[in-house]
């Protein structure tokens, strides 16, 4: 009687966890719903710059200047109140530096031109005088003075309006990288597309690379809200190239088609990769207790894309389809080789993985 009175227990405690984990991740999900959906070019050409002004910080490098066009795109009916987004773009390497951006921190007043000032200011003074005098016996006297001065003066100046701030931007990351925050206001709107323009000093022999996107929608969850916070936030890969370098161009847009293949790879078997991770109801139900590790890690496609280099530990994924495996291993190969066009130190080689290609793919 009391193996089964413990075994209730453990089976009440397991589903009270489990429901309040699982409510847990409802709210956690409505929350998170995108209320803006994001945009940017996947591929994006690198112009040398020639801006005026601009110096050379480093040794042997150059100037590029690269424009990103940014969309945003609110759901239609939402309840919630979008007032800003944030676009932060990240070079990958210590020896890509930020030389220039646009647009810059920008002000901005609902009131044209100056504002007129009048001021009126009243002096007033008054005395009076009052006085009594006489004789004994003779009778007596009065007599009474009032004096009135009035002064006004009116003064006028010009002031200019206050300004409320509509756009910002700076650097990131020592350099690395640079943010763009865009304010809803009374002149301008959040929607649309917008035109970013990021100056890099990159190594001389720099003919390609991949830049880390990503953009924040900032506002409140409905109109009765006290308290703004992140309404949504996505990442995106953007794989630059040196302008007139058509091998250059070509690498670029082949990693972002074996990007999007390996995308539709993990989609087509997510069914089967989430069955993989988690093989029996015991094991998904471990893992949302923390009591258990899937088997395949559960952001293991998001690692690959937006980890630098390709010295992922590949071991990790042996459980995957094998066709997802194969779709893996072209992407890291293309990832490879527009990473090491960058002319940077920090790109690891192909001998860096932990396993050989032809022992994972055959797992």
């Amino acid at each position: 009687m009391s193996a089964v009175y413990s075994l209730n227990f453990v089976k009440s405690r397991f589903f009270h966890q489990f429901t309040a984990f699982m409510g847990y991740m409802v709210l956690i999900c409505a929350v998170g719903k995108s209320q803006v959906a994001f945009d940017v070019n996947q591929v994006a050409a690198a112009r040398n710059s020639d801006s005026i002004g601009l110096m050379n910080q480093m040794i042997d490098s150059k100037l590029v200047d690269i424009q990103l066009d940014v969309s945003a795109l609110f759901t239609p009916g939402d309840a919630a109140v979008v007032t800003e987004y944030t676009v932060r773009v990240v070079s990958r390497h210590e020896e890509v530096q930020v030389a220039d951006f646009s647009p810059r921190t920008e002000m901005q007043s609902d009131v044209f031109g100056t504002m007129q000032v009048s001021t009126n200011q009243d002096r007033v003074r008054e005395a009076a005088i009052r006085g009594m005098g006489g004789y004994p016996g003779v009778g007596s006297a009065q007599g009474y003075a009032f004096y009135h001065d009035t002064n006004q003066e009116n003064v006028q100046y010009a002031r200019k309006p206050a300004l409320e701030m509509v756009s910002a931007a700076g650097t990131l990351e020592r350099r690395r990288g640079v943010y763009f925050k865009v304010r809803q206001s009374s002149q301008t709107t959040l929607e649309g597309a917008r035109p970013f323009r990021v100056v890099f000093e990159v190594p001389n022999s720099w003919r390609a690379d991949l830049l880390d996107v990503t953009i924040e929608a900032a506002g409140f969850e409905h109109s009765g809200a006290k308290r703004a916070r992140i309404l949504s936030s996505e990442q995106f890969v953007v794989a630059v190239y040196l302008e007139n370098d058509d091998h250059a161009a070509r690498v670029a847009r082949n990693y972002v088609r074996q990007q999007q293949s390996l995308r539709n790879y993990a989609k087509t078997f997510a069914k089967t990769i989430e069955q993989r991770s988690f093989p029996t109801p015991i094991h998904k139900l471990g893992a949302k207790l923390d009591m258990y590790e899937p088997s395949i890690p559960a952001r293991w496609l998001e690692d690959l894309i937006y980890q630098q280099g390709v010295s992922y530990n590949l071991t990790k994924l042996s459980h995957l389809p094998v066709d997802v495996r194969v779709a893996i291993m072209s992407y890291l190969d293309q990832k490879h080789l527009i990473e090491s066009m960058s002319a940077t130190r920090e790109v690891p080689s192909l001998a860096a993985r932990n396993v050989s290609l032809n022992e994972y793919v055959q797992r």
